[in-house]
C-alpha cells in the first residue's frame, strides 16, 4: 500500500510538472507569433500623414479668421472636423453687386482661393427693394433658407435713402438678423454699407448710424470707406461709371480688397 501511494504521488507530481512545462511552452509559441505578427505588420504611414496634413491645413485656414465673429469661427472649426462646406453669404441691396458684375465676383475668387472650394461655400442673395418692402414682403425668409454660417449684410443702407428713416432702418436690420437666427441660431453676421456716393449730404450720416448701430450691438463692421476717396472730392469720381451710378473697375476693386483684406485676416478692417 506504501509503495502504490508513493507512486501514485509520483506519478501526479510527474503529470503536473509535464502539464506545467507544455502551458509554458504553448505560452511561449504564441507570444512569438504575436512579436512576428507586429514585426511584419506594416505602419499605416499614410494614414498618419494625411491625418497630420489635415491638422496643420485647418490650422491654416483658421489662422484667417481673426477678424471674425468668434461664433463664425467656432462654426468653421466644426465644418472642418465634420468635412462639411461653411457657407458665407452675401446680402442686401444690388449694389453689392451680382455674380457677374461688381465686387462680389472679386471677393468670391478670392476667398474661395484662400480656403479651398472644398472648405468653403461663398453665395450672393439681393432684393432690389428697400428693408421695410422686405419685411413686408418676408423676403427675409429666403435668406434664411441658405443657412448660412456667417453672412455679410449690407441692410439696404443706399436703398433706404430717401426711402426709410434712419431709425427705421435700424430697427429693420434687427428685425432681419432676428429672423434669420431664429432659423439658425449659430449663424453669425457682419455689417457693411454699400459705396460711397458723391457729395452726398444725408447718407453719410445714415452710414455713420449703421457704423454706430455695429458698434452698440457688439456686431464687426466693414468699415471700407476708409479706403475711398473722400465722398466731398472729385477724386470719388475717378471710382465710378461716368453717370457716377455703380462703382468702376477701381472702385470695385478697392472695395472687394477691403472686405477680403477682412476676411482673410489682412491689415484693414475693423470691428
Amino acid at each position: 500500500m506504501g509503495v502504490l501511494f508513493a507512486m501514485k504521488i509520483f506519478l501526479t507530481s510527474l503529470l503536473a510538472v509535464v502539464f506545467l512545462v507544455v502551458l509554458y511552452l504553448g505560452q511561449s509559441h504564441w507570444n512569438q507569433q504575436l512579436q512576428a505578427s507586429a514585426k511584419n505588420k506594416p505602419i499605416n504611414q499614410d494614414s498618419t500623414s494625411t491625418l497630420n496634413d489635415k491638422i496643420t491645413e485647418n490650422q491654416e485656414l483658421l489662422k484667417l479668421t481673426s477678424n471674425w465673429p468668434e461664433s463664425a469661427v467656432d462654426q468653421l472649426k466644426h465644418s472642418l472636423q465634420e468635412d462639411k462646406p461653411f457657407t458665407i453669404l452675401f446680402t442686401g441691396s444690388p449694389a453689392i453687386g451680382s455674380e457677374t458684375d461688381g465686387s462680389f465676383p472679386l471677393i468670391k475668387e478670392q476667398l474661395i482661393k484662400a480656403f479651398g472650394e472644398e472648405h468653403i461655400h461663398v453665395e450672393l442673395k439681393t432684393f432690389d427693394s428697400t428693408s421695410t418692402q422686405l419685411l413686408n414682403q418676408k423676403k427675409q425668409a429666403e435668406i434664411a433658407a441658405v443657412n448660412a454660417d456667417l453672412i455679410i449684410f449690407e441692410p439696404f443702407i443706399l436703398m433706404n435713402n430717401g426711402e426709410v428713416l434712419i431709425k427705421d432702418t435700424l430697427k429693420n436690420t434687427t428685425k432681419i438678423i432676428e429672423g434669420i437666427q431664429a432659423n439658425k441660431p449659430e449663424t453669425s453676421f457682419i455689417l457693411q454699407p454699400a459705396y460711397p456716393l458723391y457729395q452726398a449730404k444725408i447718407y453719410p450720416r445714415q452710414v455713420a448710424e449703421l457704423k454706430k448701430y455695429a458698434q452698440d450691438h457688439e456686431l464687426p463692421y466693414l468699415d471700407h470707406w476708409s479706403s475711398w476717396p473722400d465722398s466731398n472730392k472729385a477724386e470719388l469720381k475717378d471710382y465710378f461709371q461716368p453717370d457716377l451710378s455703380t462703382p468702376n473697375e477701381k472702385g470695385n476693386q478697392v472695395w472687394s480688397q477691403y472686405i477680403l483684406q477682412f476676411l482673410t485676416n489682412g491689415t484693414s478692417g475693423s470691428e
